[in-house]
């Protein structure tokens, strides 16, 4: 019977235990991207080989599934004599896709700014590494907070995919309480609260820092 509080009581601390692994690879995926998808989206900017790499490299990941490539990495890792513990693998894997994406929103912000201020930074005497710090950071990081929360989200839920690897996150918790229980319903209407519950967080965390950085974009 759907709904049965007891059932749900004893649910509920197994599932809290599997979300701090969600949580642990969701601050670590989004900590990683937001540095990886910044130099992936910088080394798309400029000419010759390595924005070639950076553009294959934002298309490879960006046009196949994450289960795929979580897959090749957990395997191939393994069949390479380099194993990595179903963790580490997950956390490769969504680092991987999530930064292509991650580099493309960082992309469409640098677009956005002005020609004029690159101009004018370099007739100032501006060095590259100045003028990105100075000027053109700053305005590219204010405009790109809601892509970013959005993309923190997907990642969020991403999460959910390390399960297929044995990772003993929220998803793969509640697959073992719906096998040894055989209550569909109530395990998954609980995971889905608590990812509810951590997605909301994100979105209100974005909004704040979208306030407080308005003046700059």
């Amino acid at each position: 019977m759907p709904f049965d509080p007891n059932f749900i009581r004893r649910l509920l601390p197994a599932l809290l235990e599997g979300a701090e692994i969600t949580i642990e690879l969701s601050v670590l995926t989004i900590a990683i991207c937001l540095v990886w998808g910044l130099l992936v989206a910088l080394a798309n900017a400029t000419r010759g080989p390595l924005a070639w790499l950076a553009a294959a490299y934002i298309q490879i990941v960006r046009n196949t599934p994450l289960l795929i490539q979580m897959y090749l990495v957990y395997f191939g890792l393994g069949f390479a004599g380099l194993p990595l513990s179903g963790f580490m693998c997950g956390l490769l894997a969504l680092c991987l896709q999530n930064g292509g994406y991650v580099a493309e929103i960082y992309r469409g912000g640098l677009q956005s700014v002005s020609a004029r201020q690159y101009e004018s930074g370099r007739a100032l005497g501006m060095r590259r590494w100045t003028l990105y710090r100075v000027v053109v950071l700053p305005q590219v990081i204010a405009r790109v907070i809601p892509p970013l929360a959005n993309q923190g989200i997907s990642i969020i839920k991403d999460t959910s995919q390390v399960a297929a690897i044995a990772v003993m996150d929220i998803m793969k918790v509640a697959q073992i309480w719906v096998e040894s229980s055989a209550n569909t319903y109530d395990v998954f209407l609980t995971v889905g609260l608590i990812y509810l519950s951590l997605t909301t967080i994100v979105s209100f965390g974005a909004r704040f820092a979208e306030r407080r950085l308005a003046f700059v974009a």
